[in-house]
């Protein structure tokens, strides 16, 4: 059986855009397992549910002015990197963050906080819960690479080309 997860926001903004590097095999060598709703509520997704592809997850706040500024370009990423799943993780309540998503018609899953999103961002390797934050994982769904604060077009290729070979 599934628990429903309810959404919290609250988080500090990313003030100095700090880039963490792209690091393959020397970030984290666990396998990431994390399971959350859509931000509809009609289903779950898992890691898992993505066996052997990479995946790009960004977290975001509607109150977020460097989330606003990168949605538009990770939409249009996520259809260059095909090889690579999208994931995004809403962090406000869940009205806001569909309107959010609605706004700018995102193409990928949409997932919902959970109870305990310091938890879940502290697992992805962002300590101080700012956003947006976004992490790509490997193929075993290892954390590859991670960037605190906007992601641009060039990250975004050399995180898949780190993590996500062809």
């Amino acid at each position: 059986m599934h628990k429903r997860f309810s959404s919290i926001g609250g988080f500090a903004l990313a003030g100095a855009f700090l880039v963490n590097g792209l690091a393959p095999t020397a970030v984290a060598a666990d396998r990431l397992e994390i399971e959350l709703a859509t931000l509809n509520g009609s289903a779950f997704v898992k890691l898992d549910d993505f066996a052997n592809r990479a995946i790009l997850i960004n977290v975001w706040g509607t109150e977020c002015p460097p989330c606003v500024e990168e949605t538009p370009l990770l939409n249009a990423q996520s259809q260059i990197y095909t090889n690579v799943q999208f994931l995004g993780i809403g962090t406000d309540d869940r009205i806001s963050s569909l309107r959010f998503a609605n706004r700018f018609h995102v193409r990928y899953p949409e997932l919902r906080v959970p109870q305990d999103p310091g938890g879940l961002l502290r697992r992805l390797g962002d300590s101080n819960g700012a956003l947006p934050f976004t992490v790509v994982l490997d193929t075993q769904h290892r954390i590859c690479a991670r960037r605190l604060g906007a992601v641009d077009a060039e990250w975004i290729r050399s995180a898949v080309k780190a993590c996500a070979p062809e």
